[in-house]
């Protein structure tokens, strides 16, 4: 006899469905679902196809123990690692797995309870996630599962027969005992970086030497010492390594040919590698009397780096290189960054240029972007570039002299005369650089000399960031820019208090544009508060 379904109920759309797991934050199953629902035999068998078609479509995702949530969460109860505290001082971790899109939602630790260590950077607990409103979770953490690893940079001393390190940050309140068989043969004075070692002696936390840096006398220790302090990535990831390692040009196919036009780079005499190159002729359109067309070309990075690899995700951790007067730590490892990101001299190299076309009067009437190969005439300096101009050419520039060097001047001279024309402000402060001598110690700290073929590069770079605001605006792609707002009324007054200590009026009940600070910089020119007067502008 065949057994008939009694009045079987209702079988739930996938919102109530979604409904379900979204109310259970995530702490559900098939079986519950199923529960819920009131589903017979039969329907179960159709859940399940159900929720494999809402999970192939991005509605649900599977946890551990085939447990069910919505996309973008987080389950009840996950791993975390404290990441730090944000500006109201609050502890934040993140999941230490994350399969969503975008990055994680933010977690805030709850203070645990008194007497349990308390968790600091790096460190990870299995905790229990409660969602907030604003898509963020509360954490309680249940236990911790494993500290960061400890390691120590500091000074190495002997006191009364006994090793003892000195940590270099400040926030490291006391020493650590490091025993002979520890030491790896360090001297009173050596900058070393030890691990911290569990149990104590003397009521003092032990360390282990892993790494013997420096003598802490010359600017090498100062720089492991500022790189150690701020967290500074200086190891690349194999994976990483490997990638730039075996990077190699790029095809010319769909790029445009600029190997014939004699692009340079123009940068100082210590720079370790050529991001940029530049050129310029006299415009032969003769729509466009006494103007010029420019060329901008930069290392085409994007081509060797691809979103969310290994190179990718190692120069995010650094977000820029970082520059030391006796090293670089760079953004990506040195086979691209010397390499195929470098716009070496008689190199064939892939890049991003854009044509720039100006007027007589400065103006950018149009441009345009293209990805291209190129090869570098010279490598120049700018104060070589400068010598050639005032009469002083050298084998490298000579040849250069007219059919690249006095373009490029002409160019920038237009510009600077837009430039002048706009009332764009006028700051002309001077850089510094350290010199080192033979041993690393730092010689003396010097003022850059500044060239007006610091200023050319300044204004192409400029013209070819307007180009690029254009053409992402015409392509409606989101971007950022950076805001040079008016100044306070605290910070103008603070101005006028100083300008009258000097001789100078800033009128008030005046819209304040540069032109007025240009005024009053001309005006202090030539006397002995000309440098204090462009600082405090």
């Amino acid at each position: 006899m065949t057994k008939t379904r009694q009045n079987p109920a209702p079988f739930p759309s996938r919102e109530q469905i979604l409904d379900f797991i979204n109310e259970n934050q995530g702490r559900i199953r098939k079986r519950e679902i199923a529960r819920a629902f009131r589903l017979d035999s039969e329907q179960r068998v159709t859940l399940k196809k159900v929720l494999r078609e809402m999970h192939r479509d991005g509605l649900v995702q599977r946890g551990a123990g085939r447990r069910l949530r919505a996309p973008g969460t987080l389950p009840p109860v996950t791993v975390i690692q404290v990441t730090g505290t944000d500006t109201d001082g609050e502890l934040l971790a993140r999941p230490l797995t994350w399969r969503g899109d975008g990055d994680p939602p933010v977690i805030y630790l709850v203070p645990g309870k008194r007497g349990r260590s308390a968790l600091g950077a790096g460190d990870r607990a299995l905790a229990r996630l409660h969602p907030a409103n604003d898509g963020t979770y509360e954490a309680r953490v249940i236990r911790r599962v494993s500290a960061a690893p400890s390691l120590v940079l500091g000074i190495y001393t002997v006191i009364d027969g006994q090793g003892r390190l000195s940590p270099t940050d400040r926030r490291s309140r006391h020493d650590f005992i490091v025993t002979r068989d520890n030491a790896m043969g360090a001297r009173a004075g050596d900058l070393v970086r030890a691990e911290v070692l569990p149990g104590r002696r003397l009521g003092l936390r032990e360390a282990r030497v892993i790494e013997h840096l420096a003598a802490t006398d010359g600017a090498r220790s100062v720089s492991l010492i500022a790189i150690h302090d701020h967290d500074v990535p200086t190891a690349f990831s194999d994976e990483a390594l490997v990638q730039a390692a075996d990077a190699g040009p790029a095809p010319h196919e769909k790029r445009e040919d600029l190997r014939t036009l004699p692009l340079v780079t123009i940068d100082g005499a210590d720079a370790r590698d050529f991001d940029d190159a530049v050129w310029a002729e006299a415009d032969p359109d003769p729509k466009n009397p006494g103007g010029w067309h420019l060329l901008v070309a930069i290392a085409d990075v994007a081509w060797y780096v691809r979103p969310g690899d290994a190179l990718d995700t190692g120069a995010y951790e650094r977000g820029n290189s970082v520059y030391f007067p006796d090293r670089v730590v760079p953004m990506l490892p040195e086979a691209l960054s010397n390499g195929w990101c470098s716009l070496n001299p008689d190199e064939d190299r892939p890049c991003m240029a854009v044509h720039l076309w100006i007027n007589a009067a400065g103006a950018l009437r149009r441009h345009r972007f293209v990805r291209a190969t190129m090869r570098s005439a010279a490598r120049l300096t700018y104060s070589q570039v400068q010598a050639a101009r005032d009469d002083d050419p050298d084998a490298t520039t000579r040849p250069l002299l007219d059919s690249v060097i006095a373009p490029l001047y002409g160019a920038y001279e237009t510009l600077a005369e837009g430039r002048r024309n706009r009332g764009a402000l006028e700051l002309d402060l001077p850089e510094r650089r350290v010199v080192l001598d033979d041993a690393g110690d730092v010689a003396r700290v010097e003022v850059r000399e500044r060239f007006d073929s610091h200023r050319l590069i300044e204004e192409f770079m400029i013209t070819a960031n307007v180009a690029a605001a254009e053409a992402l605006e015409a392509l409606r792609q989101p971007c950022m820019y950076r805001v040079h707002d008016a100044p306070s009324d605290d910070k103008l007054e603070s101005l006028r208090t100083f300008l009258d200590s000097i001789g100078l009026k800033l009128a008030r009940g005046q819209v304040i544009k540069p032109a007025h600070f240009n005024r009053l910089l001309a005006r202090a020119a030539g006397t002995d508060n000309a440098h204090l007067s462009k600082e405090v502008v």
